[in-house]
């Protein structure tokens, strides 16, 4: 549970500090929804999707599996702590508002899930495989490209792409440091085995 605490603590304080840096931070930009923003929608999904394939696979008898099973764990972190935050703080989306200090009953803009979950996917292996193959850290443009598409598309504000990016990273730390995902420890003992090695 101390992990817990600590990345709700860390969570906490980097949200404080940004409420306190919105008037400094947020602008409207012109909206833009050319094809290559648009697909900000899809690569989450098609990562997660891949991440999920490759820890079926592999289980945890491979680097490679239980990198993607911290991966998974790091996803489940993220998206709790964003839709945690969501409820808290409803702030409106600029696609509503022309306002970022703009807070209601219904807003969801803060933070940014689509962000927290691209870079809580990918940092468990950047932080695996970065002394190995340094070219890992290209994997960094994908949540860059979620943060710039979902300003440019009017779903957030420039801190809530920063603060779900920021929430990302640490569950991604939090999850890599873990011996043991702590998924595996409610899922059935068969798929810590992987696929390939039953047979």
């Amino acid at each position: 549970m101390k992990i817990f605490e600590a990345m709700f603590v860390a969570v906490l304080i980097q949200t404080t500090f940004l409420q306190a840096s919105f008037s400094m931070i947020d602008s409207y930009v012109e909206k833009d929804e050319s094809s290559f923003w648009k697909s900000h929608y899809d690569i989450p999904a098609y990562s997660a999707l891949i991440v999920v394939g490759i820890a079926g696979y592999e289980g945890t008898q491979t680097r490679l599996g239980k990198t993607a099973w911290k991966s998974i764990d790091a996803a489940i972190f993220s998206s709790l702590a964003t839709q945690g935050l969501k409820v808290l703080t409803r702030r409106v989306r600029p696609r509503y508002t022309d306002n970022p200090n703009f807070w209601e009953e219904k807003g969801t803009s803060f933070p940014s899930q689509h962000v927290a979950g691209m870079t809580a996917i990918i940092t468990p292996f950047v932080l695996e495989y970065q002394e190995d193959y340094p070219l890992v850290h290209l994997l960094w443009a994908l949540p860059v490209h979620q943060m710039i598409g979902r300003v440019k598309l009017h779903a957030h504000w420039q801190s809530d792409v920063l603060a779900g990016f920021a929430i990302g990273a640490i569950s991604g730390l939090v999850a890599h440091h873990n011996e043991t995902p702590f998924i595996l420890n409610i899922t059935p003992d068969s798929m810590q085995v992987g696929f390939k090695h039953r047979f």
